[in-house]
């Protein structure tokens, strides 16, 4: 029977898919399908044995007849690396070597023989991605072989090259990794090596092992497999290592048991039989919210991934109190000690995590909340809230200020009230919440079952509403004590702001949401805060500019370019913008749209035949404004060594071409 050339692509979204709450997870506690040597698929006989066999089996494996023998067991996978990603792998274990034989050129894929050259399978991988801006990849480098330095350091300057700014830089905290903020910085490629080289080390992007755990059965018989798998996952979960944690449901051919079943396949023999073994164990674990990475060999069999990618959408509340209870243990204990070789990940060790610090004064949950007020004016200033999370419910007719930098906001269930909040690094939330006002700067904005809400926002991504009906976004402007150290400090530059750009999950036939002008006549309650000391709304006084509504603005669009000077630090070069943006629009100049970005170096060559523009590197600010040129020009033309105006004619191709870069650094809906 001829098989169908059709691509399954039942996985081809499934992250970009996942709810809110989910992406905002750490990657370490998503469940993500993986395949177990990854690119097996196709492995060619006409070369020489790998050299990841012993020097026996490359003797024998001298005759290509062996050799045909040999791939029949080697082949993990049917489908290639392109219709992985379509079905939904996220997770790649790859084996690389740098081969024996002269005429075998390039970095190439094996297992027990030579498969294609890595930067081709990369190359796809990277061509998935262009096209699917909210699906991430982690990359695990596993084996590497018949590496040196020089070439190590090739390997990387390759795997560079391919994915540039997708690649996630390393972090010491795992646990602040998740699909959300990935999405907002840019990232979709977690690239982890096996190396421990002085190069492996001062290459920022680039994990170590010590950040994935992959306990390794190394067992031929399913009843051993998932016992062991069964207790390895349980001792996980117990132990707070916030680590990937691989779950590895395959099994270990030996050569015994290839010389019992000569005609036979891996695929047929075992592996088959040990995946529908696995989706049963997965479909029935009593703790489904345990998974992270889950690993198999011929992915395309009985729908694995999606059986995988589905934990993810369980409504079960177990996962909520699990993971707070981590987190809690995570808080008071230390990081794990180091591993020197990726060979120890692959056993389970009974080795104690960390100490635990007894005497760390531990946050008081009450100090981050305000519930169940009534008429009331509740503050919290600097140093009150520093970074943590903040929860407003179920209060009434009240005016509420969070002016310090946070982690996230949740709102819910609030009624009348007038709200405002500092820098947020993460997502603000509101939920059943009616009649209220949200002055707010967010890395994310997100309402859900909402109805008649004013938000004066800054958000670096698009905003999302759900089921949520009467809702006016309008540009934030804020100022108050020491608001430019907070936004520094939630790591929120002044410049990304998509405020604008609210994306509607639940569209109706009449539109639930309405972009306004700023201002404040028909806002209740503005009264309330006018004996609060030094905090304004005023455009002229704001830290933050006034945008205008996109699609009423009269003069004619010109774009500016901003550019760093030499040794010039961040607070100086974000002051002088600012101070230029605030005189021009004094003078009568509309803002439309700002961006920030950091550019290396040659870059920009492809996208620009001006040289004078391809050229450019460094930190970028663009102002996309309406106004008259000539006024525009005078007003340049005392610093034009650091702020040019784009002429009319290539106004498209260079907005075009920056926007460009500026989404890969934020949150695309």
């Amino acid at each position: 029977m001829k098989k169908s050339s059709k691509i399954d692509r039942s996985g081809e979204y499934w992250m970009s898919n996942l709810p809110q709450e989910v992406a905002e997870r750490p990657l370490v506690y998503i469940a993500i399908p993986g395949s177990h040597d990854s690119f097996t698929q196709l492995l060619f006989d006409k070369y020489p044995v790998a050299n990841d066999e012993s020097r026996f089996v490359r003797e024998i494996g001298r005759f290509r007849m062996v050799r045909r023998f040999i791939r029949r067991w080697a082949t993990t996978q049917r489908y290639s690396v392109v219709k992985q990603l379509y079905v939904g792998v996220r997770y790649f274990d790859i084996r690389l070597t740098v081969p024996l034989p002269a005429k075998l050129y390039g970095i190439r894929v094996l297992h027990a023989l030579y498969g294609s050259c890595i930067e081709q399978l990369l190359s796809l991988i990277n061509d998935f991605l262009d096209n699917h801006l909210k699906e991430i990849v982690i990359l695990d480098f596993n084996h590497l072989y018949n590496f040196n330095c020089i070439e190590y350091i090739k390997f990387l300057e390759m795997v560079e090259s391919v994915f540039g700014r997708k690649l996630c830089l390393r972090g010491e905290d795992i646990t602040k990794i998740s699909l959300a903020s990935m999405w907002h910085l840019g990232y979709q490629v977690i690239a982890i090596s096996a190396a421990e080289t002085k190069a492996h080390r001062s290459v920022s992007w680039i994990w170590d092992s010590n950040c994935i755990l992959s306990p390794y059965a190394n067992v031929n018989r399913n009843d051993k497999l998932f016992k062991f798998l069964d207790r390895t996952i349980r001792e996980h979960r117990r132990d707070p290592r916030s680590v990937f944690f691989v779950t590895q449901a395959i099994l270990t051919v030996k050569w015994f048991d290839i010389f019992m079943h000569p005609f036979s396949t891996l695929e047929r023999k075992y592996a088959l039989k040990c995946t529908e073994e696995a989706i049963s164990w997965i479909t029935t674990f009593d703790e489904p919210s345990y998974f992270n990475i889950i690993i198999c060999d011929f992915i395309d069999h009985l729908d694995f991934c999606n059986i995988v990618f589905s934990l993810n959408m369980s409504s079960s509340k177990n996962f909520s109190r699990f993971v707070n209870l981590l987190f809690l243990m995570l808080r008071s204990c230390c990081s794990i000690s180091k591993r020197s070789k990726r060979e120890e990940q692959y056993h389970i060790k009974n080795s104690d995590c960390g100490k635990y610090s007894w005497d760390k004064e531990k946050p008081n949950p009450a100090e981050y909340c305000f519930v169940n007020l009534y008429g009331e004016i509740a503050i919290k200033s600097d140093g009150h809230i520093t970074g943590e999370q903040f929860t407003v419910e179920k209060c009434k007719e009240c005016c509420i200020l969070l002016l310090d930098y946070l982690a996230t906001v949740n709102v819910d269930d609030c009624e009348e009230c007038l709200i405002v909040t500092g820098p947020c690094r993460g997502s603000v939330f509101i939920r059943d919440c009616k009649n209220i006002t949200l002055f707010t700067i967010s890395q994310q904005f997100r309402s859900r079952d909402c109805i008649n809400i004013d938000v004066f926002l800054f958000c670096t991504t698009k905003p999302i509403i759900e089921s949520s009906k009467l809702m006016r976004f309008r540009s934030l402007t804020l100022s108050y004590d020491k608001l430019e150290e907070h936004m520094a400090k939630a790591s929120l530059s002044p410049f990304t702001n998509n405020w604008n750009n609210v994306h509607d999950f639940t569209p109706d036939d009449a539109p639930n949401f309405e972009i306004c002008i700023t201002e404040y006549d028909n806002i209740k309650k503005m009264d309330m805060i006018k004996n609060v000391k030094n905090i304004t709304f005023f455009p002229e006084l704001s830290f933050l500019p006034l945008y205008a509504v996109p699609n009423k603005v009269t003069g004619k669009k010109i774009l500016i370019l901003c550019m760093e000077r030499n040794g010039e630090t961040l607070t100086s070069f974000n002051g002088r913008i600012l101070k230029f943006l605030r005189k021009i629009l004094a003078q009568g100049a509309e803002l439309i749209t700002t961006r920030d970005l950091t550019i290396r170096k040659k870059e920009l060559e492809p996208s620009f035949i001006c040289k004078k523009y391809a050229k450019l590197s460094g930190r970028l600010i663009t102002l996309e404004i309406a106004w008259n040129r000539e006024e525009i020009e005078e007003s340049v033309r005392m610093i034009s060594d650091i702020v040019e105006v784009v002429d009319d004619c290539d106004f498209e191709h260079h907005r075009a071409t920056l926007y460009r870069f500026a989404l890969m650094q934020t949150d695309i809906c």
